[in-house]
């Protein structure tokens, strides 16, 4: 993600370093404390413990993860000033994202070595495609990089979980208790198959890798998922009356100041809000079982482009708390925005 409420650096041209500096691929133990910690630190609301970090995102790509360092005069020791991070999507597509600085390191043009650094090692020149999400601030200069085309603007819409299955969609939410409403499965119990075509279809990423890691990550029915019953993440699929056929599905995961949900992939607006309370309801269900003390509250980024899904949000008073743009290096993807109803993450895509 490249997205803050304070532009964690300046991109466009800056003072050149006074202080020996490196820039190098980043261990497992090293992405998974410095990433999280620089995230946290930024408020980007990170996943509970830089979950994903470990479990999802490195896996990906284990040399997509990059710091810039300098010595410390006052230890003698190298220290991580700057981190960037570039996940490769087969040969063809990329994502940018998780660029912060110390601040007490900025201004110096750390933070832009390192982002071009990134970019080489994606092989800009060739890749086809390479995304990331920006916040505003910085969007100009992002385009002076190349990240010329957009997407569409994300819409943070931040929400009430207990609010929304007893008050706002309650007799949805008693008919999803009640298990009256027909279609849900796990995402383990789904063809996989189609959960990576829905995604290529609606968001134009291609990541199969990427969407099985994140239905593990998410899946109550997975291997992984008895080990971590009380980490309150969940996924829930709609399928069709041929009972095989997916027509959406979501997922939600806990992080540092409320739950994230990403994506909700859905063929219309009444499935999306199916999903959208069945997760409220699992989340809920989760916390009263056994307290996870995350607030029951929500954050999803939505292309502002689904006009239906922004009337969705706008019913339910979630409020646009934080935009940020979608940008492209190379030819936007063919994607079709009205099918996203929450984008999956915006560190990396």
């Amino acid at each position: 993600m490249l997205t803050q409420q304070q532009p964690s650096e300046n991109i466009s041209p800056t003072p050149t370093p006074t202080s020996t500096f490196t820039i190098s691929t980043l261990s497992q133990d090293k992405v998974t404390a410095t990433f999280f910690a620089w995230a946290r630190s930024e408020q980007w609301n990170p996943t509970a413990q830089g979950a994903d970090l470990g479990e999802v995102y490195f896996p990906l790509d284990s040399s997509a993860f990059i710091g810039g360092s300098i010595v410390d005069p006052a230890t003698g020791e190298s220290k991580i000033i700057s981190i960037v991070s570039g996940v490769r999507y087969g040969a063809e597509q990329a994502w940018v994202g998780f660029y912060i600085v110390d601040p007490a390191e900025r201004g110096h043009g750390y933070g832009l070595k390192t982002f071009k650094h990134v970019l080489q090692n994606l092989d800009d020149s060739t890749r086809a495609s390479i995304g990331l999400d920006g916040v505003m601030a910085q969007v100009a200069n992002y385009r002076k990089s190349g990240f010329t085309n957009v997407g569409w603007q994300n819409e943070r819409r931040h929400g009430d979980l207990v609010k929304l299955i007893n008050f706002q969609e309650r007799n949805l939410a008693d008919q999803i208790r009640a298990g009256t409403v027909a279609g849900f499965k796990d995402l383990a119990d789904v063809e996989e198959a189609q959960l990576v075509a829905l995604e290529t279809r609606y968001s134009g990423l291609k990541r199969p890798e990427f969407v099985h890691r994140w239905v593990q990550f998410h899946s109550a029915a997975s291997a992984e998922a008895r080990d971590r019953s009380h980490q309150h993440r969940f996924s829930t699929a709609v399928v069709a009356q041929d009972g095989k056929t997916v027509l959406g599905y979501g997922c939600i995961r806990p992080a540092q100041s409320s739950y994230r949900i990403g994506p909700i992939y859905a063929s219309t607006v009444e499935i999306a809000k199916q999903i959208l309370v069945k997760l409220a309801v699992d989340v809920v269900a989760g916390e009263e079982r056994q307290p996870l003390g995350v607030p029951l509250e929500v954050d999803i980024d939505v292309p502002n482009t689904n006009k239906l899904g922004g009337e969705l949000f706008d019913r339910l008073g979630w409020l646009d708390t934080f935009p940020s743009l979608r940008m492209w290096k190379g030819p936007v993807p063919e994607h079709d925005a009205n099918g996203v109803f929450g984008v999956a993450t915006l560190e990396i895509g």
